[in-house]
């Protein structure tokens, strides 16, 4: 009896998962789906048998979406109940992967392209949970040519060293930058510790020939230009 009600259930199941594929079939651009459907779904993959339905409700509630879910670490995603350790490093695998393309989409970016430059910005940040600060090379042709974390910190706050971020500069042979760090949980607004450290870097890379063309601030609302924004003037440098 117990066999024929695990042979039932396993039925079950095989008829969800085939439906939500029918589903998926339909609405490839998963439209008409809940967060939760979604995290069903890419479960399937990781759990190959029985009900997925509430581990993915778990999870959505846990990190609030499924960006949230796949870029969470991996030691927090083994904790919620049905996730293994295949599991989560499958699903953080794939934020990576979505990140790594989003970021490859904007390759050929042109800085001075301000519809679309910031989305890149805000790419680099994607699984940044901490503040982190940035610095990006820049070619003759306002492409990008480096990328490079100079510093990471807490939630509100890192040290930028003036000396490492010369360096990378300089390594890079670019003398045009843009800088840019994160604000994980507060709005992209400038604090004035930003608009000062951002006019100390500039002083500090003068003498080298270094120009900064930008920094851009990524908070949890918007993307930020300073200059842009008019908190940051080449004069008063």
């Amino acid at each position: 009896m117990a066999g024929k009600n695990e042979q039932n259930k396993k039925s079950i199941h095989d008829g969800h998962r085939a439906r939500m594929r029918e589903r998926f079939a339909a609405d490839e651009r998963l439209d008409g789906f809940a967060e939760h459907e979604i995290m069903e779904m890419l479960l399937f993959f990781v759990i190959p048998r029985g009900d997925t339905n509430a581990a993915a409700h778990e999870l959505i509630s846990q990190f609030g979406s499924v960006r949230g879910v796949v870029n969470a670490p991996v030691d927090r995603l083994r904790q919620v109940r049905s996730i293994g350790e295949n599991a989560a490093v499958m699903l953080k695998l794939l934020g990576s992967i979505s990140d790594y393309i989003a970021k490859q989409r904007h390759e050929k970016i042109d800085v001075r392209d301000m519809e679309n430059f910031p989305e890149y910005i805000k790419s680099l940040f994607l699984q940044e949970t901490a503040e982190c600060f940035r610095v990006l090379c820049i070619t003759e042709s306002m492409g990008v040519s480096t990328v490079s974390v100079v510093s990471r910190g807490s939630e509100s706050s890192t040290e930028v060293n003036f000396r490492e971020l010369a360096r990378i500069v300089l390594n890079s042979g670019s003398r045009n930058i843009i800088l840019a760090h994160n604000h994980p949980d507060s709005p992209s607004a400038p604090s004035q510790e930003d608009i000062i450290l951002t006019r100390k870097i500039m002083q500090y890379l003068a003498p080298f020939d270094i120009t900064v063309i930008d920094h851009f601030i990524v908070g949890k609302d918007s993307v930020l230009s300073m200059r842009r924004c008019g908190f940051i003037h080449d004069m008063e440098c």
